[in-house]
C-alpha cells in the first residue's frame, strides 16, 4: 500500500497485513510528520483510489439517509466522497485521509461538530481542510458565525436546495 505524508506530500510504501491493528500512527521519514492511517480492507481500498488527484470530501452525519442523500446531490462532482456516521470515526478519517472538504454535521455523536472543528485547528498539518458546517437544529446567523469563528469555512442549514449545496462544495473546492 502507497500511503502519502500529508504535511510534505512525499510517498512511501507500507505493508498493511504486517499489522493487526485498525490504525497505524505513521512518522514521515522526510518532514518527521506524525499521522495516523487507516489500516482497514475498506479503508485501504478507498485511499488508493484517491491517488487519482480527485478531491476527496468527508460527509459526516449520523444520518444514514442523510449522508446517502448527499452522496447522491454530489455524485456529478470531480470528487471521491468517503461517509461516516459519528465524530470519533470522522476524526479518524480526517486525520487517515486529509481530505480536502469535510462536510460536518455540528450534531452527532462521539466528538461533536465543534469539537471537531477544535480539533483541527490544534493540528498544523489540517490547516488546509475546508469545513462546510451543517446542522438541522442549529440555524441562524448566529451559529453561522459561531462555527466560522472555530474555523469551519462556510456553514449551511440542512433544509438546503441541492444545487445550493453542490455550488457551495464548488466554491470552495474551486471545482
Amino acid at each position: 500500500m502507497v500511503i502519502v505524508c500529508p504535511a510534505c506530500q512525499a510517498r512511501y510504501r507500507i505493508n498493511p497485513s504486517a499489522s493487526k491493528a485498525t490504525v497505524a500512527k505513521v512518522k514521515c521519514p522526510g518532514c518527521e510528520h506524525v499521522f495516523n492511517i487507516s489500516l482497514l480492507e475498506e479503508d485501504i481500498i478507498q485511499q488508493e483510489s484517491f491517488m487519482s488527484g480527485k478531491p476527496v470530501v468527508l460527509v459526516v452525519d449520523d444520518a444514514r439517509f442523510f449522508r446517502e442523500m448527499i452522496k447522491d446531490i454530489l455524485k456529478d462532482l470531480p470528487i471521491e466522497i468517503v461517509l461516516v456516521a459519528d465524530g470519533n470515526e470522522a476524526w479518524q478519517q480526517i486525520t487517515a485521509l486529509v481530505p480536502q472538504l469535510v462536510l460536518l454535521d455540528l450534531n452527532i455523536p462521539g466528538k461533536n461538530g465543534k469539537e471537531i472543528l477544535q480539533f483541527m485547528q490544534k493540528s498544523p498539518h489540517l490547516e488546509q481542510v475546508k469545513v462546510l458546517a451543517m446542522s438541522g437544529v442549529e440555524r441562524g446567523d448566529e451559529t453561522a458565525a459561531e462555527v466560522r469563528r472555530i474555523g469551519a469555512d462556510d456553514f449551511i442549514s440542512k433544509s438546503f436546495k441541492p444545487i445550493e449545496l453542490q455550488d457551495r462544495v464548488r466554491n470552495i473546492l474551486g471545482l
